[in-house]
């Protein structure tokens, strides 16, 4: 007993310091097992716990594709959820302009309730080939459930021009 004391005394400090390590080993394990290990199931996490109270049905899916479908300047719609982003893909006839096309794509903000507005991001993506009368475009709008209106990017591949 006499030598287990003496032990102690002489190394207090690194007993010290090998506690201190041993628990700063085991709080690194914890933190780790944690981490990588528990938290949701789901892709989302509890991003969309309720998205249960902000339903979108299939037939509004249906209304809403036919309704844009039914305009001559439109070939095609998409309509695809995924999470909390609603992707509408909207192919239009040759001769359209973008303006056209834009407004098209804004005036179909109408249709959403604000229920709907106030909980999803709306991506849409414009798209239009290239005719003898036309250049064509591709474009992307996005609507974020903080704004207000629709903000847009251009994405339609643009040959230099050289100078002679």
């Amino acid at each position: 007993m006499k030598n287990f004391k003496d032990f102690l005394e002489k190394n207090k400090v690194l007993i010290l310091l090998g506690v201190i390590l041993i628990i700063c080993i085991i709080a690194i394990i914890t933190v780790t097992i944690s981490y990588f290990f528990g938290g949701s199931e789901t892709v989302y996490g509890d991003r969309l716990d309720e998205i249960e109270d902000y339903p979108i049905e299939e037939n509004f899916k249906k209304e809403y594709i036919s309704s844009l479908e039914e305009d001559t300047l439109i070939n095609s719609v998409t309509f695809d959820l995924k999470g909390r982003i609603i992707y509408v893909t909207i192919d239009f006839v040759g001769d359209t302009s973008l303006v056209e096309a834009q407004s098209k794509a804004a005036a179909s903000l109408d249709q959403f309730t604000e229920k709907i507005l106030s909980y999803y991001d709306i991506m849409f993506t414009l798209k239009c080939e290239q005719t003898e009368n036309s250049e064509g475009f591709t474009i992307t709008g996005a609507r974020n459930i903080a704004g207000s209106g629709l903000i847009w990017n251009n994405n339609t591949p643009v040959e230099s021009e050289e100078e002679s």
